[in-house]
């Protein structure tokens, strides 16, 4: 059950079975002005509540490190845990360095397979689904 579905120009975001699902678009190059609008946006789909959140990242080609460090810190707004699915050698070596060197604030890790991201979630999720 799919509900708060929003799509732009960066990305495309939903909830569905008490996960906030986040899928960058292709060729999406992060800049702090692109990090802004992400967690406005991802604040306006979720309201009040907090997620965890699956965020497919095989669409970003590179980020900004102020834009890195905003993520890290206000990006965690409302979020209980993070996978990011990558299937990339590239897109991992870009959060594994995320994760090292900024330190997000809450539990982050990345993946290669999209059934373990969503069970490493499994954790975070409310048992009582919306």
């Amino acid at each position: 059950m799919k509900k708060n579905y929003f799509e732009n120009e960066i990305a495309k975001m939903w909830i569905e079975d008490g996960i906030l699902f986040f899928e960058y678009k292709p060729g999406t190059f992060i800049t702090l002005e692109v990090a802004r609008k992400v967690v406005e946006t991802r604040l306006e789909v979720q309201g009040t509540k907090a997620y965890p959140v699956f965020c497919d990242i095989r669409g970003i080609t590179s980020s900004t490190k102020t834009a890195r460090d905003y993520l890290a810190n206000e990006g965690s707004i409302l979020v209980k845990a993070m996978s990011a699915l990558s299937l990339e050698h590239v897109s991992s070596g870009i959060v594994d360095f995320y994760i090292q060197t900024n330190k997000p604030r809450v539990p982050t890790k990345i993946f290669t397979s999209k059934y373990l991201a969503l069970k490493f979630l499994e954790q975070y999720r409310d048992k009582t689904l919306d």
